[in-house]
């Protein structure tokens, strides 16, 4: 950390002092500028003055000799080149108003032919250079501002895509998120089903217990109630009958005369065998529905199976539905952040593509605007110093 303020307070400094540099760079140029600018004045202001005639005809009474070639002198068809050169140029620089055109034909009024003629000749090569740094000029300015064009327009293409993708992607987010919760909720609700169903079989395989436990105890009872009805019924049908019945003559209230009375012969009443068959009846009908019972039994205790089994099959299925759906969202996601991420940097692309833009339109405006204006001044600049 101390490290860390050390560098910071370093950096600081460093900003200070650049910016004192800059400030004072900037103070400078702008000092130089103004110098320059009063410098190009001075000297157009002195071009003015040695152009005039009255200059020009004093010029030829008293500094001739401070002002021409002494080690050649001039001939008369020189002098009037000359001079129809200085007046060629004069007319170009008024027309053009360039301070180089005057200058070379104050030149050409008090120089050597020669030496006007290398200032002309450089001028032109000047000027035509010129010219062809502003065609260049014109062309890396008319390519950069397509290729900008191209490349924002890309790039606002590319903020469409990722935005829209953006938006599908939340969409089907949702919609996923929906679906899992939907799934879960469907499971929780079929877990409960099946524990209610587990509950409502115990409950029916307890009754059935009881039920069937109840019937084979009635059917026991009856069955001991009928067999020893049975047994009875079985034992005087095999025992020996008496004779004929005694018929009692004489018999008094204390004697009983010539013997007892024979009975008649013993018969089973007649209602007993109604009560066997009853018992029967009874046992049947307590065997079969012990019968429907267990067989009620097997029917539920198959659909119980069968409802657990599809249930269990229908929880794997939504479980790895989930599962999927899970993954399926948590790839969205990802896409939906590293989109964007995209977008941000799309964003800060377009930021750049935008000051490029205006540093191209700084830089390039004013050149595009007069490139043709431009190029006529400086080509009739470039005849007028071909003519001259």
């Amino acid at each position: 950390l101390e490290d860390t303020q050390a560098q910071l307070e370093l950096d600081r400094t460093f900003l200070a002092n650049l910016k004192k540099k800059c400030a004072e760079s900037d103070a400078e140029f702008e000092q130089r500028v103004k110098d320059r600018t009063t410098e190009i004045a001075a000297v157009e202001d002195t071009i003015a003055i040695l152009n005039t005639d009255a200059s020009f005809d004093n010029f030829d009474k008293t500094v001739s000799v401070a002002f021409l070639q002494t080690d050649a002198e001039l001939s008369a068809s020189q002098r009037e080149r000359l001079g129809r050169a200085a007046a060629t140029l004069e007319r170009a620089a008024a027309l053009t108003g360039l301070p180089a055109l005057s200058l070379i034909a104050t030149q050409a009024r008090l120089d050597a032919f020669t030496k006007v003629k290398e200032e002309i000749d450089k001028m032109v090569v000047e000027l035509g250079k010129q010219q062809q740094d502003e065609v260049e000029h014109r062309d890396w300015c008319i390519d950069e501002l397509n290729k900008n064009n191209r490349t924002t327009e890309a790039a606002y293409d590319e903020q469409n895509n990722l935005q829209a993708k953006m938006a599908d992607l939340e969409k089907d987010m949702e919609y996923l998120s929906g679906e899992i919760n939907a799934t879960t909720t469907e499971i929780a609700e079929m877990q409960d089903m099946m524990k209610i169903a587990s509950e409502n079989r115990e409950a029916e395989n307890a009754d059935y217990q009881q039920t069937v436990q109840d019937h084979r105890l009635t059917q026991i009872i009856l069955r001991k109630a009928l067999d020893r009805m049975s047994k009875v019924y079985a034992f005087l049908a095999m025992k020996e009958q008496p004779g004929a019945a005694h018929t009692a003559l004489s018999g008094t209230d204390v004697d009983p005369g010539n013997g007892p009375a024979r009975f008649t012969k013993y018969e089973e009443h007649a209602g007993g065998s109604r009560v066997l068959r009853m018992i029967e009846e009874v046992m049947a009908d307590s065997k079969k529905m012990e019968d429907d019972a267990v067989f009620s039994e097997q029917d539920s205790q198959a659909a119980y199976e069968n409802l657990m089994k599809e249930s269990n099959s229908a929880i794997t299925v939504y479980t790895e539905k989930i599962s999927n759906m899970r993954g399926a969202l948590a790839k969205d996601k990802e896409d939906h952040v590293m989109a964007k991420s995209d977008l941000m940097a799309n964003l800060k692309e377009l930021e750049e593509l935008h000051d490029t833009y205006s540093n191209l339109k700084k830089s390039c405006d004013y050149l595009l605007k007069n490139f043709d204006a431009r190029q006529a001044a400086r080509a009739a600049e470039m005849d007028a110093l071909n003519e001259a």
